[in-house]
C-alpha cells in the first residue's frame, strides 16, 4: 500500500467518462448524506446545549441545516447523472462547492464551540466530527478530490481548535486529529482507486460484450452472406453440371463431323506440307474429343446423374477388352503393359468399374516413361482388390489428397492439354462413391504408384469355391421351397424333384409353418419379397424356430431375390444366410444346395459321435 498518495490529485478529477460514473454512484447516497448531517447538527445542538448551556449552538446548526437544504434544492436544479444534458464535471465541481462548506459548518463547530476547562465540549465535537469524517468514507469513496474537500474543510478547523486549547488532553486530540486525518487521507485514496478500478472494469467488460454483439452480428451477417454465395454457387455449378450433362449429342456432332471431314480430306492426294498440317489438325481434333469425354464424365458424375446397377460380374473379361484398348499406347511410349489373370467375380456396376479402371490406366501411362504398367486383381476375405501399379514419377504424400480434386495435376506446369484436363482421379473419386466402394493410394516420388479399387465379392466366387468339395447327388435332401410367383415355384419344384429332392412348395409363410406339422425339412429356400409386405428372411426365421422347438434341430437356408439393393445384401449377410441372385444358372443352384446338403450331413455325423 502507498502511504504518500498523490496529494496533487486532490484537485483533479479523472477524464469525463469515468468521472460520469463515479457521480452516478456519488449521487445515489446524496439526498442520505444531506438529511443525516442535518439531523446530527440538530442533535448536536440538543446536546449541547444541555452540556455546555451555549444557546449560540443552535445559531450554528440552523446555519448547517440552510446548507443542507440549499444543498438538496440546488442539486434537484442541476441535471442528474443518467439525464439528458448531464455535465460530469460541472456537476463534480458543484459538489465540492456544496461540500467544502458543508464540511466548514462542522469546521466551525470545532474552532468555536471547544471549550478550555469543558471536556463535555470537547468529546461532544469531536466524537460528532469524527464519526460524520468516518461516514464520508463511505459516501465519498468513488472521489477522492471529494473526499479530501470535505474532510480538509471540516476537519483541519477541528484540529486547530483542539490545538489552541488549553490543556494536555486537547492537544493530545489535536496531533491524533491529525494522524486520523493522514490515515483517511490515504484509506480514502486506496478506496477511492478500488471503485475506479471496478469502474474501469465495468467499460471494460461493456466494451467486450459490445465488440462482442458486433462480432456476433458481423458473423450472422457474413454466414447469410457466404450462405446466399452459397447457394448461388451451387446454383451454377448445377446449371453448369446439367448442361454438361445434356450437352453430349450436340457438343459431340461437330466433332464427329471434322472427324469425317478430315478422314475424307487425307485420301485427296496432300503434299508433304499439306499431309503433315493434317497430322496436326488430326491430333488437336482428337485432345479435342478426348476433353469432351471427360468433360461429360465429370458433369455426369458431379450432376448425380450417374445410378449404378450393380450386378455379377467375372473380372478378366474387363481386364482382357483394357487391355487391348491400353497396350498399344503404353508399347508406343516404349512402356511395358501387362495382367495377371483372374478368375474372381465381383459385385458392382460393370460399366462404372471400367470407366475408373480406364482413368486409373490412362494415368499410369501418362505418368510413366519407363518400366511397366501392371493391371491385375486379388481377394482380401469378401472382397476383391483390383490394383493398378506403374513405375512411374510417382507422388508426394502431401499430394495424395489433391490430386483427387477437380483440375489438379502434376507434372504438367504448361497446361499442356494433350495431358489431359486433370479430372480423371476427380472421376474416379466420385464414381467409386456412386457405386460405394473404396479407392486408395501408395505412391513414393520416382518410384511409381499404386491405386487399389476395392470391390464386393460376388456370392458366386464363394459357390465357385465351393464346388470343389466332393461330388455327390442331392438324393434324400428335404426342402420347403417358398416363392409367391406360381411360375417360378413350379419350376424349381421340378428342377429340384429331378435332382432327387424331396419338396414342399408354398407360396406364403402361413402356408409354410401349417407344412411343417407333416413335414420337417433340412433346407429352406426362399424369395426375399413375399406376399404380405413379408421377406424370406422373416419366413426363414419362423420355421426355424418351429423346428427347433419341434425336433431341436437347425436347420439350412437360401435367400433367392432379384433385389440387389445394398441394404438388402447387409440384411442378407447380418442374419447369416446365402443369397443367390436371379437369374440363378442351374449348376449354381445345385451347387449351393449340394453345399448346403454336406455341412447338413457333416453335422450329423458330429452330433452322432458327440451322442455316442
Amino acid at each position: 500500500m502507498t502511504f504518500w498518495p498523490p496529494l496533487h490529485r486532490v484537485f483533479r478529477f479523472d477524464p469525463p467518462r469515468l468521472l460520469a460514473a463515479q457521480m452516478e454512484l456519488l449521487d445515489r447516497g446524496m439526498n442520505t448524506a444531506f438529511v443525516t448531517s442535518l439531523m446530527v447538527a440538530l442533535l448536536t445542538a440538543v446536546a449541547y446545549q444541555f452540556t455546555v448551556g451555549d444557546a449560540r449552538i443552535w445559531a450554528w446548526a440552523l446555519m448547517t441545516g440552510v446548507l443542507c437544504v440549499a444543498g438538496m434544492a440546488t442539486r434537484r436544479l442541476l441535471p442528474r447523472p443518467g439525464s439528458p444534458g448531464f455535465e460530469p464535471l460541472r456537476y463534480a465541481r458543484f459538489m465540492r462547492v456544496v461540500w467544502a462548506f458543508n464540511g466548514g459548518a462542522w469546521g466551525v463547530l470545532g474552532l468555536c464551540f471547544i471549550r478550555s476547562g469543558l471536556p463535555d465540549s470537547t468529546n461532544l465535537v469531536v466524537g460528532m466530527v469524527a464519526g460524520l469524517g468516518s461516514a464520508g468514507l463511505a459516501l465519498f469513496g468513488p472521489s477522492w478530490p471529494l473526499a479530501m474537500t470535505y474532510w480538509l474543510t471540516c476537519i483541519v478547523p477541528v484540529l486547530i481548535g483542539l490545538l489552541r486549547a488549553e490543556g494536555v488532553v486537547n492537544t493530545a486530540l489535536g496531533l491524533g486529529g491529525i494522524a486520523y486525518l493522514w490515515v483517511m487521507t490515504v484509506y480514502s485514496f486506496h478506496t477511492s482507486r478500488i471503485a475506479v478500478r471496478s469502474i474501469e472494469l465495468r467499460f471494460e467488460n461493456e466494451g467486450l460484450v459490445q465488440r462482442l454483439r458486433d462480432q456476433t452480428q458481423r458473423s450472422l451477417e457474413a454466414r447469410q452472406l457466404v450462405e446466399q454465395a452459397l447457394v448461388e454457387a451451387e446454383d451454377a455449378n448445377r446449371a453448369k453440371t446439367v448442361f454438361l450433362a445434356s450437352a453430349s449429342h450436340d457438343l459431340r456432332q461437330p466433332l464427329h463431323a471434322a472427324g469425317l471431314y478430315l478422314g475424307a480430306l487425307s485420301r485427296a492426294g496432300l503434299n508433304e506440307r499439306q499431309q503433315h498440317l493434317m497430322r496436326q489438325v488430326r491430333v488437336s481434333n482428337e485432345v479435342a474429343n478426348e476433353m469432351l469425354n471427360t468433360l461429360l464424365d465429370f458433369s455426369k458424375v458431379d450432376a448425380g446423374v450417374v445410378k449404378p446397377q450393380p450386378r455379377s460380374f467375372t473380372l478378366q473379361p474387363l481386364c482382357h477388352k483394357l487391355e487391348r484398348e491400353m497396350a498399344p499406347v503404353a508399347e508406343s511410349k516404349g512402356v511395358a503393359f501387362r495382367l495377371r489373370d483372374t478368375q474372381l467375380v465381383a459385385h458392382a456396376d460393370p460399366a462404372l468399374v471400367e470407366m475408373v479402371l480406364r482413368n486409373l490406366l490412362v494415368n499410369a501411362v501418362r505418368y510413366t516413361e519407363q518400366g511397366a504398367v501392371l493391371l491385375g486383381c486379388r481377394r482380401r476375405g469378401e472382397r476383391v482388390v483390383v490394383e493398378v501399379w506403374d513405375s512411374g514419377i510417382g507422388i508426394p504424400e502431401h499430394q495424395h489428397r489433391d490430386i483427387f480434386r477437380e483440375f489438379h495435376q502434376l507434372g504438367n506446369p504448361e497446361r499442356d492439354r494433350r495431358k489431359g484436363l486433370g479430372l480423371g482421379l476427380a472421376i474416379v473419386e466420385g464414381l467409386a462413391r456412386a457405386m460405394g466402394v473404396s479407392v486408395s493410394l501408395a505412391s513414393r516420388p520416382g518410384r511409381g504408384s499404386v491405386f487399389r479399387l476395392t470391390l464386393p465379392l460376388s456370392q458366386q466366387a464363394v459357390m465357385g469355391e465351393r464346388r470343389v468339395a466332393p461330388q455327390g447327388d442331392l438324393k434324400g435332401l428335404r426342402v420347403l421351397l417358398i416363392e409367391d410367383d406360381e411360375a417360378v415355384l413350379a419350376a424349381m419344384n421340378d428342377l429340384l424333384t429331378a435332382w432327387g429332392c424331396r419338396c414342399e412348395s408354398v407360396c406364403t409363410v402361413d402356408e409354410a409353418l401349417g407344412r411343417l406339422d407333416v413335414f420337417t425339412p433340412h433346407l429352406v429356400v426362399a424369395d426375399y419379397r413375399l406376399r404380405e409386405h413379408r421377406t424370406g428372411v422373416q419366413a426363414i426365421a419362423a420355421v426355424r424356430e418351429v423346428v427347433r422347438l419341434d425336433s431341436g434341430q437347425e436347420i439350412g437356408a437360401l435367400i433367392i431375390t432379384g433385389d440387389t439393393a445394398p441394404e438388402r445384401l447387409r440384411e442378407a449377410h447380418a442374419s447369416g444366410l446365402q443369397l443367390l441372385h436371379k437369374p440363378v444358372p442351374a449348376e449354381q443352384l445345385h451347387a449351393a444346395l449340394l453345399s448346403q446338403w454336406w455341412q447338413i450331413q457333416a453335422s450329423r455325423v458330429v452330433s452322432a459321435s458327440a451322442a455316442g
